[in-house]
């Protein structure tokens, strides 16, 4: 008897709105269940991921070769076969418009949450005062606190066409990397399409100098660290994350070395860069 394959589906945290996501998944190349599993937040979202195999997650990256240390943290702490596997990145959704049919300067803008966050250094000196509202708030209810603030600041494809652009301050905003946490099965092979890693190593006894022995296998095989953050893991010992251009057949030989000198390590991200 064979067994039906598995349908994967896509979780996201909703701090991003369903039109931006939808956007991020065609970028990605993604093909799975055309449902989106919204969850509320970051840590339910890795927490979903954990448990659930036919779950994929979509999380913001940042810049893919220095990612903050909240997520190398969190893939570390999930099952062992999970990583980051694919990244893409797209520009700037964030668009402010007119609202409540008045040709005047705008008093207030509405926007969610996340969208303040990245928008509010290039929106400070239009002197208009936020409303914020909960990252889940859907178009139609962002749209209408829009209309009594006088203006809103939407993801591109939540603009109506009557919509009227407030202009000089979102269009040079910094593109948005995301990454896919997905379960790929055996560590990447030495074919695999793969530019860019982030491991974490470990050594099974730390002493002045430990550090430096690893990184000498990097030297060793000609690898540039893009990043190295260090963890205090407690009792004298870190775990090292770090992150570096290489293809999957130097990641293999990375490991090996790092094997031989008393560091364990585990792949937290192997992927092609982006364009």
């Amino acid at each position: 008897m064979s067994l039906l394959p598995i349908t994967r589906s896509l979780a996201h945290a909703s701090t991003d709105p369903p039109t931006l996501v939808a956007r991020v998944r065609t970028a990605l190349g993604w093909s799975g269940s055309d449902f989106l599993v919204g969850l509320e937040g970051y840590d339910d979202l890795m927490a979903t991921l954990d448990v659930a195999h036919d779950v994929e997650g979509l999380v913001r990256i940042g810049d893919p070769t220095s990612p903050p240390l909240r997520l190398l943290r969190a893939i570390k702490s999930l099952d062992p076969e999970i990583r980051l596997t694919r990244v893409a990145t797209v520009v700037s959704p964030w668009r402010w418009t007119r609202l409540g049919g008045g040709a005047g300067d705008a008093q207030a803008v509405a926007l969610r949450q996340q969208t303040y966050s990245d928008v509010v250094g290039a929106m400070g000196r239009a002197g208009v005062a936020f409303r914020v509202v909960p990252d889940d708030t859907t178009a139609e209810d962002l749209l209408a606190a829009g209309q009594d603030a006088g203006s809103a600041v939407v993801d591109v494809d939540e603009l109506r066409g009557d919509d009227i652009l407030i202009v000089g301050f979102l269009e040079h905003q910094p593109s948005i990397s995301y990454g896919l946490l997905s379960r790929p099965g055996a560590e990447p092979a030495p074919d695999d399409a793969v530019d860019a890693a982030w491991l974490t190593i470990t050594p099974e006894r730390e002493s002045a100098g430990t550090l430096m022995v690893a990184l000498q296998q990097f030297s060793d095989l000609g690898v540039d660290l893009d990043f190295l953050h260090s963890d205090p893991q407690g009792a004298g010992i870190h775990d090292f994350h770090v992150g570096f251009r290489a293809g999957a057949d130097r990641l293999v030989d990375l490991q090996a070395a790092l094997s031989d000198v008393g560091f364990s390590s585990r792949v937290l991200a192997a992927f092609a860069l982006d364009g």
